[in-house]
């Protein structure tokens, strides 16, 4: 079985990709939900319009693929030499610098020029953790600073949708400073308890990978309780098969160990039946919600000990994405909405949920395809709603300054202790 070890170089500042403008606090965002019953995306899609609130943040964003930079000066410099760039021309104008293909495209961009960013952790300071799928990088980021190089994941495996997936702060994170991720090896999907300045330690291994469906998606619940969703790795057969590992979400307890009450003791696994987990979202009552992807429809359940979810009954799913209108990727649960975020539909859509998990309305866009493929989405506790994008996936349209964090309100009152 392959070692994989993560490194702590200290605080080496990577290339520059935050925002370098005056701090300001961001817009409030308006999610004006119009409450209905529950539902699902199965029926032809409600039209949806883009929240106003959610017009340009001042100062407006361009696109950096289709701004117009700065053009210098052709005619050559009289007294051209090595390091004499800012030399005045023969027209007597100083030509202007490149463009900065890093450079944030608006105050809502927090970090740029990331490699395939998939988990995503806001840290109690206004921070956070933001983890490279592909390098097996972790950089703590801020607005108006340098992204710090936090750990690196040494040994990943970022072959089709392997690598470093999930991340998630320990319960206690104040006091323990414990981060936990999931990550693709050469032989298994594992979990990793990544503590500072310690030896980090795989608590939990043994996860069948695959070319495709993964998992990999982590979230601790209000009982302490790690929930760690897995893929089936292309093979349906094994999501229903409770000798497997595969197709599960699986409940762990701090140390990596199955939790003391699951449905079969000794055993990690809560539940099966499930195609590839690649969304989870603490819900109101702390419990959680992880989102699976499908074929025809991606489905937000809340798994119950010891069923069986390859084959959903009636009230097992809260609610269905169609694929035909892009399905959803990740879910975060802030100021009364559920948020979900599309690849396919380039979006973030809105739903009112209630204390009981009760759907009320329809699905409301608030972000439009202004950032391209959303992955994940993460709530940090203050009204502030962290995602990352996933342009440069080979599906998408990229910018120069992706792959990116990106940071909104999640309620009327725009979050107000978010990062400044």
């Amino acid at each position: 079985m392959a070692e994989v070890s993560v490194s702590f170089p200290g605080p080496r500042a990577v290339r520059t990709r935050a925002s370098r403008r005056s701090r300001r606090v961001l817009p409030a965002v308006l999610l004006a939900l119009v409450l209905a019953g529950c539902g699902d995306f199965s029926a032809p899609p409600a039209a949806f319009t883009v929240q106003p609130s959610l017009s340009p943040i001042a100062p407006a964003p361009q696109d950096p693929a289709t701004a117009t930079p700065p053009v210098p000066d052709p005619s050559p410099s009289p007294s051209s030499s090595p390091g004499s760039s800012s030399a005045p021309s023969s027209s007597g104008q100083t030509p202007e610098p490149p463009t900065d293909p890093c450079a944030p495209t608006d105050e809502a961009v927090i970090a740029t020029c990331l490699s395939a960013p998939w988990g995503l952790a806001p840290l109690p300071d206004g921070s956070a953790l933001v983890g490279e799928r592909t390098t097996g990088r972790i950089l703590q980021i801020a607005r108006d600073t340098e992204p710090v190089e936090y750990a690196t994941v040494a040994d990943v495996d970022a072959s089709g949708t392997g690598g470093l997936l999930g991340l998630t702060l320990s319960p206690a994170f104040g006091e323990d400073h414990l981060i936990y991720a999931y990550v693709t090896t050469a032989t298994d999907n594992r979990v990793l308890r990544i503590a500072a300045g310690e030896e980090p330690r795989a608590v939990f291994t043994g996860i069948p990978k695959g070319a495709t469906h993964n998992g990999g998606r982590l979230a601790f619940g209000g009982d302490g309780t790690l929930l760690v969703g897995t893929g089936d790795t292309g093979d349906a057969a094994l999501a229903a098969d409770p000798a497997s590992l595969a197709g599960k979400v699986l409940r762990l307890d701090e140390f990596g160990k199955p939790a003391a009450d699951n449905p079969t003791p000794g055993s990690p696994i809560l539940a099966r039946g499930f195609t590839d987990v690649i969304g989870a979202c603490v819900l109101a009552d702390r419990t959680v919600a992880v989102l699976d992807r499908r074929t025809d429809a991606d489905v937000l359940v809340v798994p119950a000990a010891d069923r069986d979810y390859s084959t959903l009954a009636s009230g097992d799913a809260l609610w269905t994405f169609a694929r035909a209108d892009g399905g959803a990727d990740d879910c975060a649960v802030d100021a009364g909405t559920l948020a979900t975020t599309s690849r396919d539909g380039q979006k973030l859509t809105g739903l009112a949920i209630s204390a009981s998990n009760g759907f009320s309305g329809t699905p409301t866009q608030l972000l439009d395809n202004r950032y391209g493929r959303l992955l994940t989405v993460v709530p940090d506790g203050t009204g502030l709603l962290w995602m990352t994008t996933s342009n440069r996936d080979g599906a998408g349209t990229p910018v120069p300054s992706d792959d990116r964090v990106v940071v909104l309100p999640s309620s009327p009152d725009g979050g107000g202790g978010g990062p400044d």
